[in-house]
């Protein structure tokens, strides 16, 4: 449900406005711990596991230009859902793919989740960074081209960033049980291997860095094999420079 909106138009400078609102939402009927599916587009998108009992979730969208009625019925198409139960729960935002009249669009979406979540997917496109904070369990991440981060008590990982640069900093108590992919097209990527992390490693890059002893390939651009104990598949890729140390 949505609690509350918000919009100012404001004159920026002469022939240019000024437009901005938001809104939030919360779904009380998510059962927490159930999955929890995000999707956004064309802004920063900011998700937090955090000691709460409800899902929850708000939006927030600065604008500027040269038409008033273009920017209003740009913002008026802004829009969120937020919804839970027993099943699952999900945020979704709306952003308008034509900008007539708009100069810049900025449209942030910050979601707060309760701690314990298993299984967490996020979708999202266009400009803008993604940031997955302090999540367990199963995450799965397709970030746009401001580049993606992610933390917590992560088991397994899908991670890609079209632009951008990737870093994870899973908890360094808790190994990896299910296979990782993470991949940085379009920039670099630093990864943080928890402690006792065992598995099979294969990081490609430009420029490759690995601290761990890896029994097998180990060229600048290539460390591929066995890192010592039984775990899964860890792959990892980057255009620019990846390095992958112990906490």
């Amino acid at each position: 449900m949505i609690g509350y909106w918000w919009v100012v138009l404001a004159a920026a400078q002469e022939g240019e406005f000024a437009y901005s609102g938001g809104f939030d939402g919360s779904a009380p009927n998510y059962v927490a711990g159930k999955p929890v599916v995000v999707a956004h587009s064309q802004g920063n998108l900011s998700v937090r596991c955090v000691d709460t009992d409800t899902l929850s979730a708000r939006i927030r969208y600065s604008l500027t230009g040269s038409s008033e009625a273009g920017m209003k019925a740009f913002g008026d198409g802004i829009g969120m859902s937020v919804s839970g139960d027993a099943a699952g729960g999900s945020v979704k935002s709306r952003v308008p793919s034509s900008k007539s009249g708009v100069t810049t669009s900025d449209v942030q979406v910050t979601v707060n989740i309760p701690a314990g979540t298993k299984a967490l997917t996020i979708t999202h496109s266009g400009k803008g960074w993604v940031e997955v904070l302090n999540c367990s369990g199963a995450l799965k991440v397709t970030a746009g081209t401001g580049g993606a981060y992610a933390s917590g008590k992560m088991t397994a990982l899908t991670l890609t960033a079209s632009g951008g640069d990737v870093k994870v900093e899973p908890d360094k108590g808790t190994p990896f049980t299910g296979a990782v992919n993470v991949a940085a097209p379009g920039g670099s990527l630093s990864f943080v291997l928890p402690s006792a992390q065992g598995g099979k490693l294969n990081a490609k890059a430009a420029e490759v860095t690995v601290s761990q002893t890896v029994m097998g390939t180990n060229t600048a651009t290539l460390v591929s094999g066995d890192l010592g104990l039984a775990g899964p598949n860890i792959a990892l890729s980057a255009r620019d420079k990846l390095s992958v140390t112990a906490p």
